[in-house]
């Protein structure tokens, strides 16, 4: 099995995600911000929901995914997908580009595999 890691940013939206000033945002602008975020996870949930559910193939197949995304007021619009795939391109660039919106960028970066792992899996302690 291998990873791959997935880069999204969607357009700003809002005064602290164009400005890019988080540091003393007010209630106001949080709730903007918030707001666009849970309107793009909502784009996005049904397409990343259905990836695992797609019936087998002889590559490309998809058993995980996470959807992280950046914490930091002004910058909710920065995401990444953790994909859990057999091995081959399942797709993914223009299936997420055709569900975000406009001026949205995906990239995806290499199939990768896990070489070591901490704090090691340790039957002893």
């Amino acid at each position: 099995m291998g990873t791959l890691i997935v880069q999204i940013d969607v357009p700003p939206v809002g005064e602290l995600e164009t400005s890019g000033d988080g540091a003393s945002p007010t209630q106001e602008q949080m709730d903007e911000e918030q707001a666009a975020r849970d309107e793009t996870i909502g784009m996005l949930s049904p397409y990343l929901e259905s990836l695992p559910k797609r019936p087998p193939h002889r590559s490309g197949n998809v058993s995980r995914v996470q959807l992280l995304g950046k914490h930091s007021w002004s910058e909710l619009n920065h995401y990444a997908l953790i994909v859990g795939v057999d091995i081959g391109d399942p797709g993914l660039e223009q299936g997420l580009l055709d569900v975000l919106p406009e001026g949205s960028t995906v990239a995806v970066h290499a199939d990768l595999s896990v070489l070591d792992e901490w704090p090691a899996d340790d039957a002893d302690g």
